[in-house]
């Protein structure tokens, strides 16, 4: 069978049945960020890079690509039928989480599984219901596709800003072909196309298993867009290169912007808990708990779960790991470019937070009354979106201490070893200068309060076609090789990220064989990590674990490299004055970009 690249269109895991929304107009990168638009998953109190010098090599390992089939996938189409799918299982779980956790409850398939396991198809029954998925095929491997999967109920109406509720149960099998609504958020050209409503508490799963009692393990991503927009409806995040590895993959939606992070008073006042707040977090964590309860239906193993996001993503894997109501529902973490909810400032004081939510209701016309929280719940979700968008309001959604979900802040929970003893991989692309002189190793050093170790990657590579002086890997740019889908890399955000780092995204990438090589070990790395919490691989690379005496980092590039010194390893993005990229000038120096400190998006 003839052997294709990642980067070849056709090496998406083709489906037979397809929805409109699925491939057609989705956009291929799902960040719909604000680094110029001011939302990110950072600092709210900082605006400005802290600048940072180049490294040396220190190299101590290397490994590079062999020839152009280390990573490509055959893409042929299968039909759906009710036939077990091919076994893609990768042998049992690791766990040994450092928390002793072991996971939660398991539910069946439907019909009690024998000691091998029920054989998996395109109708699996979870918890609330029988679901209809698909089948596609990467690299000779089938995966099943579902999406849309309710993990909770609308929350609407009274269920507006309260913690998400369980979905009315269904007997009759729902499909799961299209995705589900995208959650209430400003509407972006970087953000995917799709219905929104605030019925959007749904997930996707992707599962290679063959069986029940496969067991894989499974990666959970949350998306990024700061805490404002986004969605884990992606075909970038939806790829089947990734699952393919041998584990299952779950996206997820959640309440965003003002219907995710709105603290007030009033809603303080309604719960025996007396907080608001966070209700994104709550939602994840709701995620993780149809996690739980459903892994087994799809192969996977409940013991085993990796929670995983990029940018905005980041933060909210931060929120998790500092959240008491996350602990032993997940059993390692990875944060790509998404560290700043760790600084001292990164998250908001319950009464700056509230304060927020005032100014939204005040901007809606609601006084304080002791009906204020239903005047709130009464408003359609697009007048709340519109209120809180208001340039004079200066609502930044962001976590806080709301003495509930967050009793205290990020930064103080790993300083006292408060946060989920799992192992921990962090990094950022090359471009982000900020985040490698500050949050990062200061983060990877907050390990050492738990027995869990930390492991920091510096993303460098670029595809041939964009290097040049004063571009280097930016914000974004490793997700495509972190999910095997190297045919979206010129989506619309890849463009408006890198035009505004230096590079000029538009060119073709002249992608090639290198590009396989990074994108094929980058699923390794990841997966390796997810299945044994140590993220070396035999014959690929031996990642040695961050100390702050080692200062050591794997450079993740055309070759693999573990290097020390991370605070250097950024380097500072060059644009001209004119707002072009210059032809020459050193890989250091320049003009920071304007609106962006690598890192901030």
């Amino acid at each position: 069978m003839e052997q294709k690249s990642l980067h070849s269109s056709s090496s998406i895991g083709e489906v037979v049945r397809t929805s409109k929304l699925c491939h057609a107009a989705a956009l291929c990168l799902t960040l719909g960020l604000g680094a110029l638009a001011g939302c990110g998953d950072d600092d709210p109190d900082t605006n400005t890079n802290t600048g940072g010098a180049t490294t040396g090599d220190g190299s101590t390992g290397t490994a590079q690509p062999s020839d152009a089939s280390t990573a490509k996938p055959d893409a042929s189409t299968v039909k759906i039928d009710a036939s077990a799918v091919a076994d893609g299982s990768t042998g049992g779980p690791q766990t040994g989480n450092g928390d002793g956790s072991t996971g939660g409850p398991q539910t069946g398939n439907g019909d009690a599984a024998t000691a091998e396991g029920k054989a998996l198809t395109s109708t699996i029954t979870t918890s609330y219901g029988p679901i209809n998925g698909e089948v596609a095929n990467e690299k000779g491997k089938q995966v099943l596709i579902f999406r849309g999967v309710p993990y909770a109920a609308a929350p609407s109406g009274a269920l507006r800003w309260k913690a998400p509720q369980a979905p009315e149960a269904w007997t009759t099998p729902r499909d799961a072909i299209a995705w589900g609504d995208r959650c209430p958020q400003g509407e972006s050209t970087l953000s995917s196309p799709g219905p929104m409503s605030e019925a959007c508490l749904n997930l996707n799963v992707l599962t290679p298993a063959a069986k029940t009692s496969d067991r894989l393990p499974v990666m959970v991503f949350f998306h990024g867009g700061g805490l404002s927009v986004g969605t884990g409806n992606s075909p970038t995040y939806g790829h089947t290169a990734l699952p393919a590895q041998g584990v299952v993959v779950v996206t997820v939606n959640h309440r965003l912007g003002a219907f995710g992070y709105f603290s007030h008073p009033t809603l303080a006042k309604e719960t025996d808990k007396d907080s608001s707040g966070n209700y994104g977090t709550l939602d994840l964590i709701e995620s993780l708990r149809w996690v739980q309860k459903n892994a087994e239906a799809f192969g996977g193993d409940p013991g085993n779960v990796t929670i995983f996001g990029e940018s905005g993503g980041g933060s909210k894997v931060l929120s998790c790991m500092a959240s008491p109501l996350a602990k032993g529902l997940f059993h390692r973490a990875i944060i790509e470019s998404g560290s700043r909810s760790s600084s001292p400032t990164g998250t908001t004081p319950r009464a700056s937070a509230e304060a927020a939510g005032q100014r939204v209701a005040a901007k809606l016309g609601i006084a304080e009354t002791a009906d204020t929280a239903t005047q709130l719940r009464a408003k359609s979700w697009q007048d709340v979106q519109a209120a809180s968008s208001a340039t004079d309001v200066m609502f930044l959604p962001n976590l806080s201490i709301d003495g509930h979900v967050l009793p205290i802040s990020v930064n103080e929970a790993f300083a006292q070893g408060k946060q989920s003893n799992v192992p921990l991989i962090v990094g950022a692309n090359e471009g982000e200068i900020g985040e490698f002189t500050s949050t990062i190793p200061t983060l990877a050093d907050s390990m050492k309060t738990v027995t869990s170790k930390a492991y920091v990657y510096n993303f460098t590579h670029l595809p041939a076609g964009w290097r040049k002086p004063g571009c280097y890997a930016f914000h974004g740019l490793e997700l495509a090789y972190v999910f095997g889908h190297l045919a979206g890399i010129q989506g619309e955000t890849m463009i408006f990220l890198g035009s505004g780092a230096g590079c000029e995204p538009r060119l073709d990438p002249k992608l090639s064989p290198e590009d396989d090589f990074v994108a094929d070990s980058t699923m390794k790395i990841w997966t390796q990590f997810a299945k044994t919490g140590n993220p070396s691989v035999p014959g690929l690379i031996d990642w040695t674990a961050y100390t702050k005496e080692n200062d050591a980092y794997l450079a993740i590039g055309g070759k693999l490299e573990v290097k020390t010194g991370v605070a250097a390893s950024g380097k500072r993005p060059i644009i001209a004055t004119d707002g072009g990229v210059p032809d020459g000038g050193a890989r250091d120096g320049g003009t920071a970009v304007s609106g962006i400190d690598a890192g901030r998006p």
